[in-house]
């Protein structure tokens, strides 16, 4: 489409624009099987059953951008019926075509770099309010990192929150925290049932309210596995994009990308602890979750700055043919550079967000109260996760970058010992 606009015929357009969208397709979709993977293998339960689909989505995903999508417009390009019907097919009005490249860059009013300092002061000081409150209101850890039972009372005329609470207290159980909901009761206690001990609770609660139950327990053991597990996805996660991006890119596209996604997972957690909601197990796979679907928009838009970066180079050295490390560009030319790149990208990086949330929300306000909190991280995450792309990893980028333009190169003294050794020769001679 955006070649379109500056005038390139539409089986060239086709042919270029596939060319040019496919790296971006594939690292950001390997950045997110990167996270599935680890979400497989460290994963338990639920969250191994929602990685094996997030893997199959991926490959299925790659498929059909890849090799269906681009089939089947090519069939219809080379009809040659829409040379001349270019909005028809694509949305591109004549009075859009303009022979010139920089009509590629839209939203020339936006300014996106030079205003970098309030944006990152803004990020810090939302941080800094958000952890305050988080130590003033606590974590609400769910019984899978804290160990304990879980009890879940589908709700009738009989069930009441203050009753069964009263008879688990009768019974000797230390109540940890409970749940009143439209459909059910929660009550998590701080000991670890056993399954004879289980059985019998359940068949007791179930005879007295003539209701379903559902009790989860986790042991000492299991919440140090979970907990364990937990940190080493996140670690592993973040090792295995950082070296990815840095062998697809440079280092200080990775840097910048990984700080990027901390920001990230550390508004979602923020969030949750605000909020005072539950932190389980499941919420560990909507952070990975969002470490390998954030990146999507930051490698977009770095695969854009790493283009354009090789077409100002090539610009500055012109015809002759010198080494393209000996030349740099200067700071008002790299803000220029990163300016015109999320710009380019700014509408893709937008709608790709939008129409991932449209689900989420669509999950929020129909789907199961088990996942609640999950796609509650997702949503959180997802917003997080365009504002870092646009405003967070692009300026970190431009500040390591500029920074390491401006170190001096290293001297090589080979030649100056050499020639220290031959006048030592001539005069001892």
């Amino acid at each position: 489409k955006e070649l379109l606009k500056i005038g390139r015929p539409l089986e060239e357009a086709f042919k270029e624009g596939n060319k040019e969208s496919l790296s971006s397709i594939l690292d950001s979709n390997i950045t997110t099987m990167i996270v599935a993977i680890i979400l497989f293998i460290l994963g338990e339960s639920s969250v191994k059953g929602f990685a094996t689909m997030l893997i199959i989505s991926i490959v299925v995903t790659v498929l059909v951008m890849v090799v269906f999508v681009r089939i089947i417009l090519k069939f219809f390009v080379e009809t040659k019926f829409f040379d001349n019907k270019l909005n028809f097919f694509v949305g591109v009005k004549k009075k859009q075509i303009i022979p010139s490249e920089d009509v590629r860059i839209p939203f020339k009013n936006l300014e996106f770099v030079r205003n970098r300092k309030y944006f990152l002061s803004f990020t810090v000081i939302v941080i800094v309010f958000g952890t305050i409150l988080s130590v003033v209101r606590g974590v609400n850890l769910g019984v899978d990192f804290t160990g304990g039972t879980t009890i879940t009372i589908s709700k009738n005329e009989k069930v009441k929150l203050k009753t069964v609470e009263k008879e688990l207290k009768n019974s000797k159980y230390t109540i940890k925290k409970t749940e009143d909901s439209n459909d059910d009761i929660t009550i998590t206690i701080d000991e670890v049932l056993d399954k004879n001990h289980i059985k019998k609770l359940s068949q007791r609660l179930e005879k007295e309210y003539d209701t379903d139950t559902d009790i989860y327990t986790v042991s000492k053991v299991v919440k140090q596995e979970l907990t364990k597990n937990a940190i080493k996805s996140l670690i592993f996660a973040s090792i295995g994009i950082l070296i990815y991006v840095a062998l697809r890119f440079k280092f200080n596209y990775a840097i910048s990308a990984l700080v990027a996604l901390f920001h990230d997972v550390l508004m979602i957690i923020l969030f949750f602890c605000i909020f005072k909601l539950e932190i389980t197990s499941i919420f560990i796979a909507a952070i990975l979750t969002i470490i390998g679907y954030s990146i999507n928009d930051t490698i977009v838009t770095f695969d854009m700055i790493r283009e354009n970066y090789k077409k100002k180079l090539q610009q500055k050295i012109g015809k002759r043919k010198k080494n393209i490390e000996d030349i740099h560009l200067n700071d008002e030319e790299l803000i220029d550079l990163v300016n015109d790149s999320v710009r380019t990208t700014f509408t893709r990086s937008v709608l790709t967000t939008l129409t991932t949330i449209f689900p989420v929300i669509c999950l929020l306000l129909f789907g199961a109260k088990e996942i609640f909190n999950f796609n509650i991280a997702l949503l959180v995450g997802f917003i997080a996760g365009v504002y870092s792309s646009i405003y967070i990893s692009n300026q970190l980028w431009l500040i390591l970058e500029t920074r390491r333009l401006k170190k001096p190169p290293k001297k090589d003294d080979s030649d100056k010992k050499e020639i220290s050794e031959i006048e030592i020769k001539g005069v001892n001679c």
